[in-house]
């Protein structure tokens, strides 16, 4: 059985490697809709909510900062970064052709095992109605993809990038219900990769993401 991960909210425990588990912790506040784009974070409120000294919370903000997630709001510490169809237009496309990058490594069709986990996790995906929890099974399911590549610096990457894509994904998320074209399209690609065509998973990728951005800018106009 899994263990379910803590929620956002919880304390962190003595136990947990402290730097990666604060900044994991934020990372999950933006990511689940708790801490919504323009809204404050502040290293008070959040050794608070941690009960964690501000040193590793000033230092999870400073790397969330460089990776693009929140802006200094100068004497008011930070704030999550609002969202943009600028900023919005230029994420996807990249992450597309990371994926892509990732999937064209597939030569061989995939393990039957493999391939049993990706079906069974997006018939959950399919079946979810919280978008929540949808968001996390969307992210489990495209690391998968990417961690095909066996590539480390895609794997880094592709998830410091997703981390500021969340905050667009959970809020169309929140608003938008409709999901029917996005499952159809995972579909799609693991059909592809369960003949380990990769170059067309590759295709049919870039397609998916190019997809979802247009849905998302539609949304945000």
């Amino acid at each position: 059985m899994t263990t379910p991960a803590p929620t956002p909210h919880q304390p962190i425990t003595r136990g947990e490697p402290l730097r990666e588990s604060v900044y994991a912790r934020i990372v999950e506040l933006i990511a689940s809709g708790h801490v919504t784009p323009g809204a404050p974070l502040t290293e008070a409120s959040l050794s608070r909510t941690l009960d964690v000294s501000r040193t590793p919370v000033r230092e999870a903000l400073l790397r969330l900062q460089a990776e693009g997630v929140v802006d200094s709001a100068l004497a008011r510490g930070f704030m999550v970064k609002p969202l943009t169809a600028r900023e919005c237009g230029e994420l996807y496309p990249v992450l597309g052709a990371l994926e892509a990058l990732a999937l064209r490594s597939v030569t061989q069709p995939l393990p039957h095992e493999l391939m049993d986990r990706l079906t069974c996790r997006l018939a959950e995906l399919e079946r979810c109605d919280d978008p929540v929890r949808r968001r996390e099974l969307d992210t489990l399911h495209h690391d998968v993809l990417v961690g095909l590549s066996g590539n480390q610096y895609l794997t880094t990457l592709t998830g410091q990038l997703r981390n500021n894509l969340s905050r667009y994904e959970i809020a169309y998320m929140h608003h938008t219900p409709e999901r029917a074209h996005t499952d159809a399209e995972h579909r799609e690609i693991l059909a592809a990769l369960a003949t380990g065509d990769g170059n067309l998973a590759a295709t049919l990728t870039e397609r998916h993401w190019k997809a979802g951005m247009e849905r998302v800018l539609t949304w945000l106009a």
